[in-house]
Formats: C-alpha cells, structure tokens, sequence
C-alpha cells in the first residue's frame, strides 16, 4: 500500500495555486492564433503555468470555499475576451439563420439562399460546405442566444454560466478540494471559457442524472428519483448524440431488477428530448440531422488513439468510421453487464469511446473529467495537461495528423495513469483502504 502524500497544510499553498491558475490564463487569453508558431508556443507556456498550479492542488488537504470560488471564477473571467475556437462562429451562423427562417441542417453555410445574409465573420466559419451536425435542442439554444444579441460573448456566457452550475454540483457533493479536478482544470478552463466548445450543456444534466442516481448517504429518499435521472439523461443525448449509450444502461439495470414499465419509460424519456426538439427540423419527410455524407463524418481523422494504429496494421480500415461502432458497442455491453451505477459506466465508457472515435478534438477529453472526481482518477489528472499537446495540428494544414511521438504525449499519460489508478484501487480494496487514501489529495 502506498502512503499517503499531502504537503504540509498551510495558507500559503491554495493562494499559489490559484495565483498560477489565474496568471496562466491571462497569459492564456491574447493568443489564440494556433496557425503561428510563436502564438502557439505562448499558448503552451501559459498552458504550463496553469498545469502547475493545478497539479499543486492535487497536494491540497483542504480548501476554503473563498480560495476555491475565488480561482474558479477569476480564471473563467480572465479567459472570456480570448478569440474563440472556430467552432463558435458555426454556433452564431446557426443561431443567425434561424432566426432568418432557415433550416441548418438542410443548408449549408455556402448555400446560394443564404449568401445575402453573410456576416463579416462568415469567412471563418469551419466545414462551410456542411450542414448542420449539432443536435436540434442544441440548435434551440443557439436560435435563442443569437437572438438575444449575435455575438461571441453571448454564447460564452451561457456555456461558462452552465460550466459553474457543474461545478457548485460537484463541489456540493465531494467538496471544494475534490472538485478542483474539474473547476482548476486546464483542459475544461480553456475548453469552455477560452475555446468557447458548447461541451458544458450537456455535461450539465448527465451530472446531475448521476449525482440524483447516486445520492449521498445523507440525502433523503427520492422514490420516483429514477424519472428524473432518465429525463435528465435524454436531455443530454439532446444536446450532444454521445450520451445515447447511457440510455441503454439505464433501459438495461431495470431489465435486470426485472422492472419491465420502469425499462420502457427509462427508453421512452431517454429518447423523447431529441425526437420532440428534431420535428420543428423535419421538412417534406426528411430530418436530415447528420450530415453523413460529409467526408469529415465518413473518414475524417483527428488525433485519434487505436484507429491510428489499427490503421497501420490494417490499412482499410482509414477508409471508414463506422466500423468502429463495432468495438464500442462490445465496450458498451461489457460496461453494462459490470457496472453498478451510472457513474461508473459513465466513466468507462467515456474512456472506451475516446480510444475507439476515429475523430478527437482537445475538448472531448473534459467529458471524463467530473466522473472522476470521486476517485480523483490519476489518468485524467494527467490528460488534462498532455491533450494540450492537440494544438500542434493547426501547424500540420492540411494533412492535420500528430506525429507518432506527438501521439504517444497526449495518450499515454492518460493510458498509464488510468492503469495504474485502476491497480491501485483494486490492491486497496483488498486491503480495505479507500482508493482516495493512497492517492495524493
């Protein structure tokens, strides 16, 4: 059994965390241009001076809610008037036509119909011979800030605004030094705040499905909890397709207690969200939601982890995605035939679909993040400081590929860590120690 190691409790420890976390994101702000290489290198070593002060916190024995509150919103604030990802401005043309009258999923930001309403930002929009590939609630949310004033802050307020509300809920249930893991993070800071990714929205109701299926020991019975937790599940699949395989465990664990009603209602909430926000979508029979034709979706690569090297050893297999559907749907029912919560099948299969999606971008990795502040996961405490090493594809235009060392830097700190967290936590509950007691916290 590894002993435990924490510094020393002093003041001192949570004001140069939060000292470092704060100056690296106002170092982080004013560049954004990941296309120059001096811009990039400044990124990095603002990226660095974040990475220590998170990584000091993981040495933390307590955290005062000032100090946490204080870091938590001051680097938020800090990262607000950075330029957005390209991402954003394909969220403000969606919102903006809209509220024009015009489908995004059945035009694309080219279309000859919606070249009167060009922006002077039209130009940097992303994939602009692609329609629309957000869900429709999402869509929804983008109608209604556009509306309420066509600008980037508006939409960082309401990504960073949801991101806050995951962090009261997890600082709520594990504590202020627990949930450091998620609102000290680097990787969610930049990724919300900075980058301006909608990730948050529906991270947002999956956390809070898990926390109510998972209630503290304290918590007062909740009977009809179970309602909530699958419409709360459903809402997130909404807004993002990726939660669809949590339905299926919560539809599968009442299976299993043989709750017939409970499996079907568990689907049916699951799924309503998405079929009730795509109908206004649906036009002449068609409700073209995902743009398969487009080459990104059929063959598109990104960073990838195990597509990249079983398309080394199997070169057709860079041809298509969809054959990776495959593996995960093995990885989904292994899940669902082990797990005993949803936060743990959260937590691995967000691990099994980040190895196995051909296509990964820097912020899908803070999908993981808030499921392992309960076990302060050593292989996401480390992801979140190699995926910066993901900015170097803008260098690599237009083939967009990592090297195979740039490779191993990003994954293998969260393959290596994760292994030995899992080791670690099985020698532990042999000898009957919490996983948290041999971990520095």
């Amino acid at each position: 059994m590894m002993p435990t190691t924490t510094l020393p409790s002093r003041p001192i420890l949570p004001a140069l965390c939060a000292l470092l976390l704060v100056l690296g994101a106002a170092l982080m702000a004013p560049h954004s241009n990941f296309t120059d290489p001096a811009a990039l290198h400044a990124f990095w070593w603002a990226a660095a001076v974040m990475g220590v002060g998170f990584a000091l916190s993981w040495w933390l024995r307590s955290l005062s809610g000032l100090w946490f509150w204080a870091a938590t919103v001051a680097t938020r604030l800090m990262l607000l008037p950075m330029e957005p990802g390209s991402d954003l401005w394909r969220y403000l043309w969606e919102g903006h036509i809209q509220n024009l009258g015009f489908s995004p999923y059945h035009l694309a930001p080219t279309a000859p119909e919606l070249e009167p309403y060009r922006t002077d930002w039209w130009g940097s929009i992303n994939h602009i011979d692609v329609s629309a590939i957000y869900p429709p609630i999402t869509q929804m949310g983008f109608r209604l800030l556009a509306a309420v004033a066509l600008h980037p802050l508006t939409f960082k307020l309401a990504f960073v605004v949801a991101d806050l509300v995951v962090v009261w809920l997890l600082s709520q249930r594990f504590g202020h030094r627990r949930a450091t893991l998620y609102a000290w993070n680097p990787l969610v800071l930049y990724s919300v705040a900075g980058g301006a990714h909608y990730d948050s929205w529906f991270i947002l109701p999956l956390v809070a499905a898990w926390l109510l299926d998972d209630p503290s020991p304290e918590a007062p019975p909740r009977p009809h909890a179970w309602l909530w937790v699958a419409g709360l599940v459903g809402i997130s699949v909404a807004v993002k397709w990726v939660s669809l395989p949590i339905v299926c465990f919560l539809v599968w664990r009442a299976l299993q207690q043989r709750q017939w009603l409970r499996s079907l209602v568990c689907a049916l909430l699951g799924l309503l969200p998405m079929a009730l926000a795509a109908l206004p979508f649906c036009a002449g029979g068609t409700c073209p939601l995902i743009p398969t034709s487009s080459v990104f979706v059929s063959y598109g690569r990104s960073a990838e982890f195990i597509p990249y090297l079983a398309g080394q050893l199997w070169p057709v297999t860079l041809e298509t995605n969809w054959i990776y559907a495959l593996p995960l749907g093995l990885v989904v029912l292994g899940l669902m035939l082990r797990s005993k919560s949803l936060g743990d099948f959260a937590e691995g299969y967000w691990l099994g679909l980040l190895m196995l999606t051909p296509i990964i971008h820097f912020w899908y990795f803070t999908w993981m993040v808030p499921f392992a502040v309960p076990s302060q996961n050593w292989g996401v405490r480390l992801v979140s400081l190699s995926a910066f090493v993901y900015f170097v594809l803008p260098l690599r235009l237009p083939d967009w590929q990592l090297t195979l060392a740039e490779r191993l830097l990003l994954w293998l700190p969260l393959l290596v860590g994760w292994l030995a967290h899992t080791i670690f936590s099985k020698n532990s509950a042999t000898d009957g120690v919490e996983p948290r007691d041999i971990l520095p916290q």
